[in-house]
């Protein structure tokens, strides 16, 4: 890499090295709005919580549960909790965080989401 940066004319140039790290995929995007949201929130109105009207609520809840980093005032030391952003997440950042959404609705909703790529029988 010197050798290549040498053989560079001269200039004004900028070098950004970041460390590799796999992105959530697609597919797990999929299995959480397609298949976790949308029974979680099910599950939550059928356990009384009938106000929540969209995915993008269930969403908004579960982050604030889950998915929190914590931000510290230098001066005061008072932490205040942000939902992080699934955007920044790893494909392991995401499987944990769905795997909370599904063992919260499991312990307390009695509910019990499939695993992705399940095949589940109805019964009619």
């Amino acid at each position: 890499m010197e050798e290549d940066l040498r053989s560079l004319p001269k200039g004004n140039y900028t070098l950004t090295v970041e460390k590799y790290r796999k992105n959530k995929s697609t597919s797990q995007l999929g299995y959480l709005f397609g298949a976790v949201y949308p029974m979680f929130l099910q599950a939550a109105i059928d356990a009384g919580w009938d106000q929540l009207t969209s995915v993008t609520e269930v969403d908004a809840w579960c982050k604030s549960m889950f998915a929190n980093r914590e931000i510290v005032n230098r001066d005061t030391a008072e932490i205040i909790k942000v939902p992080a952003f699934k955007r920044e997440m790893t494909t392991t950042d995401m499987m944990v965080y769905i795997n909370q959404v599904r063992d919260h609705c499991a312990e307390y909703f009695n509910v019990h989401i499939p695993e992705p790529e399940t095949q589940l029988t109805m019964k009619l």
